[in-house]
């Protein structure tokens, strides 16, 4: 049963991906609750591309398994849906094509923007990995997008849906009020870290784990 908070008319949703050099791809979706509080959780099995895989997809390869294999099917599989999502990866903003969330890409105020002119990597927005974890490449893509400020923040919205951003500047100020914002990404790869600890995989993006 949802908790009450589900009630409440803004649910936040967090969409995120990470690599492992052991079992490729994980994707993780939370919604939370205006207070910041978890509503609903999935994280997807590990999928790692096969050596012809990344040759013949070459640089559209993460926009292809992050953005539509691991993207959709984490949010299709959501019984709840959120007014907005926030993504922390490039790729993963690529699902705003297949679905009627505005969708924007957080840039956490201690890093630096990417170059997009060069394709910069889609750096996750916490701190660095302590060494005793399991590494996590950095997540590529080339995908253009309308920056705009939410202070201290910066956001992106894909081409196309520029309009998102007013719905961002409203419903973010209610978020804020309660949470960190980029703080639910490190909830995310904690509970994949996890899920990687107990079972060697992720939980199948049908497990429904909060």
């Amino acid at each position: 049963m949802p908790s009450p908070d589900a009630q409440h008319d803004s649910m936040f949703g967090y969409l995120t991906a990470v690599e492992t050099a052991e079992l490729g791809y994980f994707g993780g979706y939370l919604i939370v609750s205006h207070l910041g509080r978890p509503l609903e959780f999935h994280c997807t099995a590990p999928i790692r591309p096969s050596r012809a895989q990344q040759i013949l997809y070459g640089p559209t390869l993460e926009p292809y398994l992050l953005g539509e294999q691991i993207s959709s099917a984490l949010l299709s599989v959501a019984k709840l849906a959120p007014r907005v999502i926030l993504t922390d990866c490039d790729a993963t903003l690529g699902a705003r094509e297949r679905f009627a969330i505005p969708m924007a890409r957080l840039f956490s105020p201690n890093r630096h923007l990417p170059n997009r002119s060069r394709g910069d990597e889609c750096v996750d927005g916490a701190a660095p990995v302590a060494s005793s974890r399991k590494p996590e490449a950095p997540l590529r893509a080339n995908l253009a997008g309308t920056e705009f400020a939410f202070e201290p923040y910066r956001l992106m919205v894909p081409l196309g849906y520029e309009s998102d951003e007013a719905v961002f500047l409203e419903l973010l100020k209610t978020l804020t009020r309660h949470v960190v914002l980029d703080e639910p990404f490190e909830r995310i790869r904690e509970a994949i870290r996890e899920a990687q600890r107990i079972g060697g995989r992720g939980t199948d993006a049908h497990d429904e784990a909060a």
